[in-house]
């Protein structure tokens, strides 16, 4: 009996799990014999730097409900999450998805990286049909072709340069999109034996690297320049490749956009030519200085070369040609370009092998030049000098006609200065001032002193401004106005008022609100200054550094006196201590 017990129990177990293998197995054939489906949807190819929608679509054609699917999604480097930059792996709860139903989810991604190269999105949706404790994948994943970029960027330079003469490049960039771009960067690939000796604007020096510009953030059809002065070493014939891109840094990895490349074939270079400027190669100035130029060209051909013509071409608007002195040379206002040819100088008719020669010109910066706009900002002018033969020497060898070129810039110090007013009566400063005029011995008296920052062409760094007390005067602790991070601060042991400013802007006072701090000081007359004016302030200095050309500022104003108050309701009489 129990013999037969239990050979009823193995066979009814055997057959309940038989039919749970059997139903289970169906599930699964129907769910994945099509049953369920998983697609990546988006453009095949796409241009560098676009952003374009990539749906994920999930189709149950099953009878049977899909429990705690998600989707699992991984992006490749290149590929950019709109919503989350950094995020480069992401999962996405669905929750239930019924029977005969489907569903999607859009991200918005940009897609970087260089031409006719592929990215690979992954992705991975995850379900467990209803009633099966078993969970299940499908996976797809979507290549997309890079068939060019949003950006355009172009690279001019010479066909042909010297080998160790200074020559031009200059790189075009421009964004063809309404879309802005943050923390883009310009990256060179220098040929062996290139020397960059100038850049505008300079590339950022880090670690020793010359071939990095920080652009910053790229505007809606945003454009840019840059211009470089550079020389290259090598054999006679020899060509050299310079490759440039544009791209984005994204948490230290570097998302290209667009490339460009230039070739350049290099020639041997007997004629000289070099530009000095006030004794240098490049200058800082300010406005109204004087710029004296001396220019040297020499021949080291074994020929003589005739005909030549040395040109000097002015770029920026802060030069006064009214001063311009240039002695055989023809001045054209519209070029700006000064000219010298063999009918006044007779080097330049003919310049014998070994031959040199020297011209000289100087020119002013203008004296007034006032800042209208923020396009004023981190002014170089630049001196472009060329000088070429209309005669080809028969060692040269080819067509091209003998000549060099050199740039030199200036550029322009900041103009700032320290605005300093005086007052008694002071209602804008919101301090209320005590006391009577005119001053009288023993009889305190406040006053409200204003130090006005006033700056134009590039920011300051580390602006400090400083004074001292005389002993007659108290510091009331009262103070005022826009003074940015730090208001001025005083030294009971020093009697020193001192107040520090991390970074002026460019166009501070002029363009832009400036800053200005108010602090009221109480005097106190002596008998020993009977009918004479008292100093409120002891001579006030100002420093800074301009940050564009490095300028150490050193500005000292005079005492602040009773009687030549800015405060134009008090008459220089009053000014005077009666007894």
């Amino acid at each position: 009996m129990r013999i037969k017990h239990i050979f009823h129990s193995f066979w009814g177990g055997l057959i309940i799990g038989i039919i749970i293998l059997v139903i289970g197995f169906f599930v699964w054939s129907l769910i994945n014999r099509g049953g369920v489906n998983f697609s990546i949807l988006g453009p095949d190819n796409i241009a560098s730097g676009n952003i374009s929608n990539f749906t994920f679509k999930y189709v149950n054609n099953s009878r049977v409900a899909l429990e705690d699917c998600s989707l699992d999604i991984t992006l490749p480097e290149g590929v950019v999450f709109t919503e989350n930059p950094l995020k480069k792996t992401m999962s996405i709860y669905l929750g239930e998805v019924l029977a005969q139903t489907s569903g999607e989810k859009t991200l918005s991604l940009m897609i970087t990286g260089e031409p006719q190269t592929a990215k690979i999105i992954e992705a991975t949706f995850n379900y467990r049909p209803k009633g099966i404790s078993s969970s299940f994948a499908k996976k797809d994943s979507k290549t997309v072709l890079l068939t060019g970029s949003i950006f355009n960027l172009n690279i001019n330079l010479p066909q042909k340069v010297f080998i160790g003469q200074d020559f031009p490049l200059e790189i075009n960039w421009s964004n063809l999109t309404n879309q802005s771009f943050a923390n883009a960067e310009l990256r060179a690939e220098w040929p062996s034996g290139f020397s960059l000796i100038s850049a505008n604007p300079d590339v950022t020096k880090e670690q020793g690297t010359n071939n990095t510009w920080l652009i910053g953030n790229i505007v809606p059809t945003g454009q840019g320049a840059i211009k470089v002065q550079s020389s290259l070493s090598g054999q006679d014939g020899e060509t050299k490749r310079i490759a440039l891109t544009l791209g984005i840094n994204q948490n230290g990895s570097f998302l290209p956009l667009v490339s460009a490349q230039g070739f350049v074939t290099l020639l041997s270079n007997p004629l000289k030519l070099s530009v000095f400027v006030n004794g240098d190669t490049d200058f800082n100035a300010d406005l109204g200085d004087k710029l004296d130029f001396t220019v040297n060209y020499e021949n080291n051909y074994s020929a003589s070369l005739r005909d030549l013509v040395l040109t000097v071409q002015f770029k920026g608007d802060a030069f006064d040609f009214s001063t311009l002195k240039a002695p055989n040379a023809v001045f054209s206002s519209r070029l700006q370009t000064l000219t010298w040819t063999g009918s006044r100088v007779s080097s330049l008719y003919v310049l014998n092998p070994g031959a040199k020669g020297t011209l000289n010109f100087s020119v002013k910066l203008k004296s007034d030049w006032p800042m209208q706009s923020l396009a004023q900002k981190n002014i170089v002018l630049e001196i472009d000098s060329n000088i070429k033969s209309s005669s080809v020497p028969e060692e040269l060898g080819y067509q091209a006609l003998p000549q060099a070129s050199t740039i030199n810039t200036v550029k322009l110090n900041s103009f700032c200065l320290l605005d300093i007013g005086s007052y008694f009566r002071d209602p804008p400063a919101l301090i209320v001032n005590t006391g009577k005029l005119p001053l009288k011995v023993d009889q305190p008296i406040d006053f409200t002193i204003h130090w006005k920052i006033v700056n134009t062409y590039n920011a300051i760094n580390n602006v400090t401004v400083e004074t001292t007390l005389p002993l007659w005067a108290e510091w009331t602790n009262q103070v005022a106005g826009n003074y940015g991070s730090s208001a001025p601060l005083y030294d009971a042991h020093t009697r020193k008022i001192s107040w520090t400013i991390p970074v002026v802007p460019a166009g501070s006072g002029t363009l832009i609100t400036p800053y200005e701090a108010v602090f009221q000081i109480k005097v106190t007359p002596l008998s020993s200054q009977i009918n004479q004016s008292i100093e409120l302030t002891n001579e006030t200095t100002f420093t800074a550094t301009d940050s564009f050309t490095l300028k150490n500022i050193n500005l000292v104003y005079p005492k602040v006196l009773s009687d030549k108050l800015t405060d134009t309701t008090v008459i220089p009489n009053e000014g005077i201590v009666r007894p």
